[in-house]
Formats: structure tokens, C-alpha cells, sequence
């Protein structure tokens, strides 16, 4: 965890101008976006809504036809499952866009406070880190996954075409039409590829989103962490103290450190950076000795635990204004997974086949990512206390152990992200979800038996 070298450190690395700009073209795309942000011209505006109009248009259709569909052939509900079944995903993607058309400026204002908040060098102390490895983590995950559903997409699109060059048959679409010549088999298998990519888009990039803030969240605890343990030693290094004496003589800080941080790593190398400001440090004169039980480095220790309050109202400020935004359309993602899971168990009772498994499979594990990953923030929320306790509390003085305190109180309260407001996204809402589903697809089956 401390073997890095030097010329491998990131502590001199510079801040990053945006965190989350790689997911910003995808979002375009599914018009979450603004092809033109912000803008002020009157033919970029139209263009934007112009954009925005063909996208609802294509999700918007899809559904109406299925409608109709279920309208002529309607015989009964358990019949129809699999045709409301495949409506779902189209009507949440189509509520995905929607809700961002509307609520787009909190979209840019929860991303310029990141931009402009989140820190990216910890406190300097006896270790530091950065927010290097976050960002990188969520950098991988967004492509990996963008990848995976685009994979799916097409895969999904394209499979009537398989099964028509295999069978001689004729194409059948997954959207309801009564084709029966061409050119209007291309017509609509074009259309069919271009709802799939925008339901692809809309469904995996908001899951991007979330996985990718949570990453983020979780890095600024990790920073927040890191720089509450190195309060004391921060004030030392302000006083003059040589950061090699420091570690002579504290260096058994690593052994609190281990299994502490998610994704960021700590290094016992000095750094240049204190909170993203660049400090120029003179060796000459630099302290070998020193008292940490001395008075007078109090002042310095009570100014670094501040700096750590601030970053922690930093953090709990931009996860409430997060939570705000993807409440939601957490609630609509539950809900959906919820029956979703339910029709496809139904479907695979009454025809057992493995493309229904691959789908069972795959909606678990999209609703297992934002479980997963709302579950990292609690963890690493409830260990800012322990940093706390670990951050040589026993050598401050009296005003230091009051701030100190002040930030143990203001944690207390779990730092969670909750869909619909009432919800926790975690590892046992995932359960429940699970449990949720298989309790209505029993009672489908009872019904279906009666």
C-alpha cells in the first residue's frame, strides 16, 4: 500500500478540470444533454429541441404500438404479460429523458459543484493521497458498462436478422407491425436498432451516473479520511516539522490505514499539495525534533480540523443535492426492475429457455449496481467516525478536541442515498427487491392456476 516510489506517486499530480466529462457524449446522444449547453443562440436552441423531439418521438412510438397491439388482441391479462413486459423498459427510458429535459439545469449545477468543490490532493500530512484512483476506477466502470449494454442492444436488435438468414423466415421484429414487404422491413428494423440504442443509452447511462457519482463520493471520504487521521501531523508540518522525523517517529499510522479506504491509496511520501494548493517547502531550518503534546501546535490543529468539517460539509451538501436529482427516477428504476424480474420469472415457468435466464440475469445485476454502490457511500460514511477516533486525538489540546468532537456529532446521522426519499439504495434493498419479485411471480402462478 506504501511501496510507491516517487517517480509513481500521483501526490503531484494536477486537479482533474472535470470529473465526470466522459459520460457527457453518451448522455448527447440520448438527448439527457444539451447538444449545445447553455447556449444562447436561437438556431442551436432549436437544434437542441428539434434533437430532443425526434428522441421522444422514437420512445414514444414504440409504446403507442404496442398499445394498439394489446387493444386488438387483447384476451386476457396473463396473455398479455410479456407484451407489458416489453413496454417497461421503453416507458422508463422515455421517463429518463423526460425527467432530465426538465430538470437538465440541476443536472449542470450538480456537476459544476463538483467540478468546483470536490478536492483532489488531501491535506498534506504524514500520508496523502488523491483522488487518482476514483477517477480512474470510475472512468473503467462508465466504459466498461456503456460497453456491455451496447453489446446487449445489439445484440437484442439485430437478433430477428440472425434468425432470418438461419431460418429462411420471414423478420420478426420485436415491436408489433404488420410488415409484409420491403422496404418496410428495413424501415422498421432501422427504427427497432435506433429505440434500442436510446433505450440502451437512457437506462445504462443513468446507471453510469449513479455508479460514477458514488465512486466520486466514496473518493472525497476517502480524502476526508485520510486528512482527519493527519490533523495533528498537519499542524506539525506547518510548524516546520521534517516530514521524514514524522515518520521516524509515527510512522505506525499505516497499520490504522489498512482496509480503511475503497478506492483511493494513501502514501507516507511528503506532499506538495495542501487541498489542491501548491506549497513550496524549504528544507533549510526544518525541525527534527519536537513535542506533539506542545501547545502550540493547537492552533494549527484546530485550523486542520476545520478544513476536514468543510470538505465533510462539501460532501454531505453534494450528496444531498444528488440524491435530490436521482431520487426519482431511482423510485421508477425500482419499480420497474420489481415487475420486470416478476414477468420474466412467469415467462421463464411457462417457457424455459436461457434467453430468458440472460435477461433475468442481467436486470438483477442492473439493479444490483445501484445497490452496490449506494452501499460503498454507508461504508465509507460510517468510517469518517473512526478516523476520528484514530486522528491522535490524545495529544490535542482542549479547543481541538471540541472541534473534533463537533465533527463526530455532525456524522452521526447515516450518510445514505435514497430512492423516492425513503428508500436506501443498498445490499438489502437489493434482497427485498428480490423477495419482492418472487412474491408477486407466486402469486401469478396462483393466479394463473385458478
Amino acid at each position: 500500500m506504501f511501496r510507491k516510489t516517487r517517480l509513481e506517486t500521483t501526490l503531484n499530480d494536477e486537479k482533474s478540470e472535470r470529473y465526470l466529462q466522459y459520460i457527457v457524449t453518451p448522455l448527447k446522444i440520448v438527448a439527457c444533454w444539451d447538444l449545445f449547453p447553455k447556449t444562447k443562440d436561437e438556431r442551436r436552441s432549436l437544434i437542441n429541441y428539434v434533437y430532443l423531439g425526434i428522441v421522444l418521438f422514437v420512445l414514444t412510438h414504440i409504446p403507442m404500438v404496442l398499445t394498439v397491439h394489446l387493444y386488438t388482441e387483447w384476451q386476457d391479462i396473463m396473455s398479455s404479460l410479456g407484451t407489458i413486459a416489453d413496454s417497461l423498459p421503453l416507458i422508463v427510458s422515455l421517463i429518463i429523458v423526460a425527467y432530465h429535459a426538465m430538470y437538465r439545469n440541476h443536472l449542470y449545477e450538480l456537476m459544476e459543484f463538483m467540478d468546483k468543490h470536490f478536492k483532489y490532493h488531501s491535506a498534506r500530512g504524514l500520508t496523502n493521497m488523491t483522488m487518482a484512483r476514483s477517477c480512474q476506477t470510475a472512468r473503467k466502470f462508465g466504459r466498461i458498462y456503456t460497453a456491455c449494454t451496447m453489446f446487449s442492444v445489439t445484440m437484442y436488435a439485430t437478433m430477428p436478422v440472425f434468425i432470418h438468414f438461419w431460418t429462411k423466415e420471414p423478420i420478426q421484429g420485436w415491436i408489433y407491425m404488420d410488415i409484409t414487404r420491403s422496404p418496410f422491413y428495413e424501415i422498421v428494423f432501422l427504427h427497432s436498432c435506433l429505440a434500442q440504442l436510446y433505450v440502451g443509452l437512457a437506462m445504462g447511462q443513468f446507471g453510469v451516473f449513479f455508479a460514477s457519482n458514488s465512486i466520486l463520493i466514496c473518493g472525497q471520504l476517502d480524502l476526508l479520511c485520510c486528512s482527519l487521521r493527519n490533523a495533528r501531523y498537519t499542524a506539525l508540518l506547518q510548524h516546520g516539522v521534517k516530514h521524514a522525523a514524522i515518520v521516524a517517529a509515527h510512522g505506525d499510522i499505516r497499520d490504522d490505514e489498512k482496509h480503511n479506504y475503497i478506492y483511493n491509496e494513501s502514501e507516507m511520501i511528503d506532499s506538495t499539495y495542501h487541498y489542491d494548493r501548491k506549497m513550496t517547502h524549504s528544507t533549510a531550518g526544518a525541525k527534527t525534533q519536537f513535542d506533539i503534546y506542545s501547545p502550540e501546535y493547537d492552533s494549527a490543529t484546530v485550523q486542520a480540523l476545520n478544513d476536514c468539517a468543510s470538505l465533510c460539509q462539501i460532501v454531505n451538501k453534494y450528496k444531498e443535492k444528488f440524491e435530490h436529482f436521482v431520487s426519482p427516477l431511482l423510485a421508477v428504476r425500482v419499480v420497474q426492475v420489481t415487475l420486470y424480474l416478476c414477468t420474466l420469472l412467469y415467462a421463464a415457468t411457462l417457457k424455459f429457455d436461457m434467453i430468458t435466464v440472460e435477461y433475468l440475469a442481467a436486470v438483477a445485476l442492473d439493479m444490483f449496481v445501484y445497490c452496490y454502490y449506494g452501499n460503498q457511500i454507508i461504508l465509507q460514511a460510517d468510517r469518517v467516525s473512526t478516523a476520528a477516533y484514530q486522528s491522535a486525538w490524545h495529544t490535542m489540546g482542549v479547543r481541538s478536541r471540541r472541534v473534533l468532537l463537533n465533527i463526530l456529532l455532525a456524522n452521526r446521522r447515516p450518510v445514505v442515498v435514497r430512492a423516492g426519499r425513503f428508500l436506501p439504495m443498498d445490499l438489502h434493498t437489493f434482497v427485498v427487491i428480490i423477495k419482492t419479485s418472487f412474491s408477486y411471480y407466486t402469486l401469478l402462478v396462483n393466479v394463473n392456476e385458478k
